[in-house]
């Protein structure tokens, strides 16, 4: 708790980022121009091709096709170029505190915490977007805890740097 918590002062700018989203302040139209340019589509291309044996591998096992996986991955993170730079830990409490969505926050809060308690990631890494979201699939701690897997086995549901994990909990997201 010292580690995660020491030091925490509310983020003022996660509070406007939170005031702000652009899924609520864009048409739809814009909003899946800024999303989905054809610039993404070419480097998701790639990128099923770059990882299809273990695309094909995972989307037999969770029943998720491929591309979809790779749709997911392109909007959330550009491939795994843009985790986000706010501390999970510090963004969640900042929210939890604010008080317009606190009990969703801080029951966020209570799982992030609970996922570096089991070792998954160290706190210095576990840095994500402003509202909390992690990983490659920009997971809640409430999607890690539901749908995070453990693909290669190691013992860590790793959606950060390792792809088998990242790519099997988005699958199983999906597919749930």
């Amino acid at each position: 708790l010292d580690r995660a918590l020491g030091g925490l002062t509310p983020i003022k700018r996660v509070i406007e980022l939170d005031r702000r989203q652009p899924e609520f302040t864009l048409t739809f139209d814009q909003y899946i121009n800024r999303v989905v340019p054809a610039r993404r589509v070419r480097k998701g291309q790639a990128k099923l091709a770059e990882h299809r044996k273990l695309l094909t591998e995972i989307g037999k096992k969770y029943g998720v096709q491929p591309r979809f996986i790779m749709a997911f991955w392109g909007v959330e993170t550009g491939f795994g170029r843009h985790f986000g730079g706010f501390s999970v830990v510090h963004s969640l409490a900042t929210l939890a505190y604010d008080g317009r969505r606190a009990k969703f926050f801080r029951n966020q809060l209570h799982r992030a915490l609970r996922i570096l308690n089991q070792g998954h990631i160290s706190h210095a890494q576990m840095k994500g977007s402003w509202a909390g979201a992690m990983g490659n699939f920009q997971f809640m701690p409430s999607s890690f805890e539901n749908f995070a897997v453990d693909y290669d086995g190691d013992g860590k549901r790793d959606i950060w740097t390792n792809k088998g994990d990242a790519f099997a909990s988005a699958a199983n997201y999906l597919a749930k």
